[in-house]
């Protein structure tokens, strides 16, 4: 007898969820890599080693925090560090467009939003990682990651041409609030999931995070 079809991934609720949400995410991050930089170059006329200064900041986050991150997530709940994440990176981007219309905004201010709003991405991206297994069941992961592949690249496209558009529409700085209102909807999205989470391990029962981080880095 054969077994049962299974159930299509779109039609459980709770996935749909988690995939607009990250989706949303990788927009906006797609989006703010190139967003930032056209705010600093064309609001604010940055220099080339001010735009240099720039994008090694958008680019440190990620060596920083990536395996401290990672270790750090397994200790607590996924859930709420997503949804956080999102609302930092929301704020700290709606922040932009707002300082531009009060003529407030300066290069300091777009260096501290890009890294706060890398590292909050590290540090979601690697809750997010660790989430979508308490989400479906091991036989569903594979499938699952192949939607979130392909919602990731579309966004990954997507996000630089959606940056262009806007900036000759309604100008670089008004174009950011897209990007704060992508990370609003992935944390809306991540609030209505409703499978419930796993308290994380006992501390007792977890490596230490240094040594974690040791065999990260040794791993690497």
């Amino acid at each position: 007898m054969n077994p049962p079809p299974r159930t299509s991934l779109w039609r459980h609720r709770d996935f749909r969820l988690y995939w607009t949400g990250q989706a949303s995410d990788v927009l906006g991050s797609s989006l703010s890599s190139v967003a930032i930089p056209l705010v600093a170059v064309i609001t604010l006329h940055a220099t080339t080693w001010q735009a240099a200064i720039l994008a090694a900041v958008q680019k440190t986050p990620p060596l920083l925090f990536s395996l401290p991150a990672g270790a750090w997530c397994d200790r607590v709940r996924k859930r709420p560090l997503m949804v956080a994440t999102s609302l930092v990176c929301a704020v700290v981007m709606g922040s932009i467009p707002l300082a531009a219309a009060c003529d407030r905004l300066t290069l300091a201010q777009l260096w501290g939003a890009a890294f706060v709003v890398g590292s909050c991405h590290v540090v979601g991206m690697s809750a997010s990682l660790s989430y979508i297994p308490q989400l479906l069941p091991t036989d569903r992961l594979l499938e699952a990651n192949a939607k979130l592949a392909s919602a990731n690249t579309l966004a990954d496209i997507g996000g630089p041409a959606l940056a262009g558009a806007l900036t000759g529409v309604i100008g670089a700085a008004r174009s950011v609030v897209a990007d704060s209102a992508s990370y609003l909807v992935t944390a809306w999205c991540t609030l209505r999931i409703r499978t419930p989470e796993a308290a994380p391990h006992p501390r007792a029962e977890t490596p230490s995070l240094r040594r974690e981080i040791r065999a990260g880095l040794a791993y690497t």
